[in-house]
């Protein structure tokens, strides 16, 4: 999303210089896009790109004035502003947004101008704002040093006195023109360059007008710019901006930016801290916090106390060692309604101490404040001093010895007693059916054909043992004859075979039912 861009067709008295005031975090969620250079026209336009967490608005800063539209931004309550307009106006802005307290230290403030580092900015290096820039040139470079001293030089020689200042739009028309040259060489030494006037009135070209711009597309230099490339297109690629804050030194390089592997922080942890703790030093910090024993109470004392000595707890003492050692003041301040702070959906306020960070009346709370999804979406928190944690308490299971009964533990006792009643109903039902069928009554003497007692081997003991031989697949001695129909000869060549077979084993008429449910049919078949 593009904040903004330089204009330089129009002129600079009907120039609407843009800005965008955005709500967001840090700097590590702005990143520029692409950064184009048109060698011809010495023009530039930079793109950026932004990732934010919260709502955007377009501000248009118009040349009559800006303390009207920077009184409404302040009104709104945004501190983290990003600032497009030209260099020239670049300190204008920032002058009035410091005359009505919008350069604090919670205030942030990104400026689009490549140019920043030319602009005198010690009114503003003390006030703790945030202001961060890109810049394009670096004066610090041993190769912009030089060419600019050459060029004073070069000048000078003519009796003119240039007040030369690194500027973007100079560094590009510098590296433009040798660009231009070094591609105008590199035609030249490749074929014959024939040289003719051309009028503008007719529509006659310069025969080798393309070859020059594709020699200006493959060619790779060095310049105040850095690399110089195109890529097919004619874009510029692979160069590098640098990321530069203002602090109490001025101007100094925290990273880098880059197409290809974007943002690149230089600045270590070590010098991250030591900036806060000189940002520290000496100010005055106020301390919101509520009465809750025994992090914050008032002293039992005989005299009047005023002040931080009024207070004594856990809390107190924190806050007092802290401040001994990053060396800041603070004054501590009883939040008004008592609350730790919670939010109102209805009205979308906050309440507590919260309330009073919010609308910048504290610098910091300290209290045993629990952390929250919703408080941690508008406040930041620091690593908690206690975690009080919610924790489920049971008992450790005793392993018990075994006993006579372990092996019914696979299965409930439900199980086991559908299984026991199954089994005795089997066995039942066996029994009750060898009564009934005469094939199960066989002579017990071969000899004698008329019998006066017949005998079955399919008592009631027998019928269970049957049954649980074939629970266990273990099969029996002895099998039903309940039909004869069944019984087949083994062995067709012997008429009188000492036994007969049955293919209808127990395996073998669970595996014909299923055949039969699923459809499938069976390689058996009763008879």
């Amino acid at each position: 999303m593009a904040a903004g861009q330089f204009n330089d067709e129009c002129p600079l008295d009907h120039e609407l210089q843009r800005g965008a005031v955005i709500n967001a975090f840090s700097i590590e969620s702005v990143l520029p896009t692409r950064l184009t250079s048109n060698a011809c026209r010495n023009s530039m336009t930079l793109m950026c790109s932004y990732l934010f967490f919260f709502f955007f608005f377009l501000l248009w800063l118009c040349r009559a004035g800006n303390s009207p539209l920077l009184k409404q931004i302040k009104n709104s309550a945004e501190s983290h502003i990003v600032l497009d307009c030209s260099t020239e106006r670049i300190y204008e802005v920032l002058k009035q947004a410091q005359q009505i307290g919008m350069m604090s230290d919670y205030h942030s403030y990104l400026i689009t101008s490549l140019d920043l580092h030319t602009i005198n900015l010690d009114e503003f290096k003390y006030g703790g704002t945030n202001i961060t820039a890109f810049r394009l040139v670096d004066p610090e470079n041993p190769e912009v040093a030089q060419a600019i001293h050459n060029w004073t030089i070069g000048e000078a020689r003519l009796g003119k006195k240039v007040d030369f200042k690194t500027a973007a739009e100079t560094a590009l028309m510098y590296d433009a023109v040798h660009l231009f040259a070094k591609a105008l060489h590199d035609l030249d030494t490749s074929q014959q360059i024939d040289i003719h006037p051309l009028s503008c009135d007719t529509q006659d070209t310069w025969p080798h007008g393309y070859s020059l711009i594709n020699y200006m597309k493959i060619v790779e230099m060095r310049g105040l710019t850095d690399v110089i490339k195109f890529d097919h297109q004619g874009f510029r690629s692979d160069f590098v901006l640098d990321i530069v804050e203002l602090g109490p030194q001025g101007l100094r390089k925290s990273g880098t930016w880059n197409s290809t592997s974007g943002v690149n922080f230089t600045r270590t942890y070590g010098e991250q801290q030591k900036e806060i703790v000189e940002i520290l030093q000496n100010k005055t910090l106020i301390v919101t916090t509520i009465l809750s024993a025994p992090y914050c109470m008032r002293k039992d004392s005989a005299e009047k106390l005023t002040g931080n000595s009024q207070f004594e707890g856990y809390a107190i003492d924190l806050i007092h060692e802290i401040s001994k050692i990053l060396g800041f003041n603070y004054t501590i301040r009883l939040a008004p309604d008592g609350r730790y702070g919670s939010h109102n959906k209805e009205t979308g306020e906050w309440d507590g101490m919260i309330k009073e960070l919010l609308e910048q009346r504290a610098d910091l709370a300290i209290a045993d404040l629990t952390i929250t999804f919703d408080r941690e979406q508008v406040v930041d928190f620091t690593m908690p001093f206690m975690n009080l944690g919610i924790s489920v308490l049971y008992r450790k299971p005793v392993k018990q010895p075994p006993n006579l009964f372990s092996f019914l533990s696979p299965l409930s006792l439900d199980v086991w007693i559908y299984m026991a009643t199954a089994y005795l109903g089997v066995s039942v039902l066996l029994f009750i059916l060898a009564r009934f069928t005469p094939y199960e009554w066989p002579t017990p003497n071969p000899c004698d054909p008329h019998p006066e007692k017949l005998q079955t081997q399919f008592t009631l003991m027998n019928c269970m043992w049957f049954a649980i031989g074939s629970l266990m697949q273990q099969g029996c001695d002895f099998l039903p004859n309940f039909t004869p129909y069944e019984w087949e000869n083994p062995h067709p060549c012997n008429s009188e075979p000492l036994f007969l077979e049955n293919s209808f084993t127990l395996l073998n008429s669970l595996w014909f039912t299923i055949g039969s449910l699923m459809q499938q049919g069976c390689d058996i078949a009763p008879k």
